[in-house]
């Protein structure tokens, strides 16, 4: 096992005092100062190098009361009806709103109790300290000095959506590791939407955690859109819990950044319950995006549908890694795993692995990927019907991202990610013509 160890601008960084109570804030400091970082040489890591966190000499943002901070606005807002907006910029919350609707609930991570920063930082499966894939979790919990606590009632169901702005790089070279718990009551209803910017020049890395625990019957739709940041570096991971006929509907949409590494484990620990992976990545340039998803069947008669896109143009690179694991007299058990990808150039790369492990006998369980350029026979069903070469391409292009995007429930933001999503597919010859 390699771990390439802290660079030394973090091993200074590390803070005396975090959000997470004391104990295991301590606790994880030392996990962090064995561990170091994730290296190529750990399977799970060995698509995504993190040679530019490891260069970046960052520091940790000065915090509200810096000009900078609270000057800094997301690039477009979303077309959304009167959200709840929780602004984090470089990591540090910039206040709760007022006007909640009935139902729900916000507090400052630095401000909740023991026992919910506890729950915060207590995902399940837990971070194991023999697990180099969990030390940036592990880091999170030793640095993070704030994030918000969202909760709703159970049987409430929250109209408006719950926007989460992630806007890194308002201080040169800031840092930050948020944590964010969701905590649904039983049938109770809401959406979570994840907004990532930079909104400067300069890389920027934000190493954030979200713990989402859904009680039973209840229903979270989680969307995280990745949108502009050619320097903007995040490692992100979600944790889910689902108990008795929960859901979980995750669409990830990333479309800019120069190294995104995101990461879902669910775990389904109850009867009935279901989750949704769905998820779009375009690298391009030298970007790197990589998804990782682990899902876990813990009950029996549990389903879970997961899909994911990658496309890939100039030198590109998209990684998909997708485990489904049954466990051991889970049956009954449905889930359903597909991986489809799109090179748009010969020095693009994309890799995909997925993985099934079951230990129960009465399943239904599939999965695949599929890696390549585009159909030649469609191209030739088009120019069939008049159209020119260019335009045929832009248009299975366009249709390939667009059979993602139209699975996110809310039309007024799917309107809106398909012209983003068209234009930055401009930028390509074939679509730009078309």
């Amino acid at each position: 096992m390699s771990r390439q160890g802290l660079p030394e601008w973090l091993s200074t960084a590390l803070p005396d005092h975090a959000a997470a109570p004391e104990a295991l804030a301590q606790s994880a400091r030392q996990q962090v100062e064995t561990m170091g970082l994730p290296g190529l040489r750990d399977e799970e890591w060995r698509w995504t190098n993190l040679r530019p966190i490891h260069r970046g000499n960052f520091k940790t943002a000065p915090g509200q009361t810096a000009p900078s901070v609270t000057e800094a606005q997301p690039a477009e807002a979303l077309p959304l009806d009167n959200p709840v907006r929780l602004r984090f910029i470089d990591g540090m919350l910039q206040g709760i709103p007022d006007d909640l609707p009935s139902g729900l609930h916000l507090v400052s991570l630095s401000d909740a109790d023991e026992a919910t920063r506890t729950a915060a930082f207590s995902p399940t499966p837990a971070p194991s300290a023999d697990d180099p894939n969990d030390a940036l979790v592990t880091l999170n919990t030793a640095m993070a000095r704030e994030g918000v606590v969202i909760d709703v009632d159970a049987s409430s169901v929250i109209e408006r959506p719950i926007v989460i702005e992630w806007l890194d790089g308002a201080t040169d070279g800031a840092m930050s590791h948020p944590r964010v718990l969701i905590r649904l009551g039983q049938s109770a209803q809401a959406s979570v939407i994840e907004q990532s910017e930079s909104v400067g020049d300069q890389p920027s890395w934000r190493n954030s955690v979200i713990v989402s625990k859904i009680a039973a019957n209840a229903a979270l739709t989680h969307i995280a859109l990745g949108l502009t940041g050619p320097a903007r570096l995040s490692t992100e991971r979600c944790f889910a819990s689902l108990e008795r006929d929960a859901r979980y509907h995750s669409y990830n949409m990333q479309l800019g950044g120069q190294v995104i590494r995101r990461e879902y484990d669910i775990q389904i620990d109850g009867t009935g319950a279901h989750s949704d992976l769905i998820g779009l990545m375009m690298p391009r340039g030298k970007q790197l995006m990589d998804t990782h998803t682990r899902i876990v069947h813990a009950a029996a008669d549990t389903t879970s549908n997961e899909h994911y896109r990658t496309i890939a143009d100039e030198s590109g690179r998209g990684v998909f890694k997708g485990r489904i694991l049954v466990e051991r007299d889970s049956q009954r058990i449905q889930a359903f795993q597909s991986s489809n990808n799109l090179l748009l150039s010969d020095t693009a790369e994309i890799d995909a692995k997925p993985e099934l492990e079951i230990y129960a006998d009465d399943v239904q369980c599939s999965h695949g990927a599929t890696i390549g350029r585009l159909d030649e026979e469609a191209l030739f069903y088009l120019r069939s019907r008049g159209l020119a070469a260019a335009e045929a391409r832009g248009l299975l292009i366009a249709g390939f991202a667009q059979e993602v995007i139209d699975e996110i429930p809310d039309e007024t933001l799917r309107y809106w990610l398909t012209e983003r999503v068209q234009a930055q597919l401009g930028q390509h010859p074939d679509v730009a013509e078309a």
